[in-house]
């Protein structure tokens, strides 16, 4: 005799929803976004320009905080080579 099929477990359809929207929210925030490109801000931004830009604005501005939404720390785009060469051509 077949069993009726159990029904899913509310964390197993959660989850795969809980996916889609972190997903989505991961695309539409941060540098080189579609949302920040529109607003004009280029995926280079580094937030130095947003602290700048808020000395000019006044720094609870929208317009900062859109900004600061859309910009890469230094920190994180420092790049660390193990070796460098430097050829002096005379």
């Amino acid at each position: 005799q077949l069993s009726p099929p159990r029904p899913a477990s509310p964390m197993a359809v959660g989850a795969p929803i809980w996916l889609v929207l972190s997903s989505a929210a991961a695309s539409t925030d941060g540098p080189g976004s579609e949302r920040c490109r529109s607003l004009g801000f280029g995926p280079s931004l580094l937030c130095t320009s947003c602290t700048k830009l808020g000395e000019h604005v006044g720094k609870d501005s929208t317009l900062v905080e859109e900004c600061a939404g859309c910009c890469t720390d230094e920190a994180q785009r420092a790049s660390h080579f193990a070796k460098a060469v430097l050829d002096v051509c005379k």
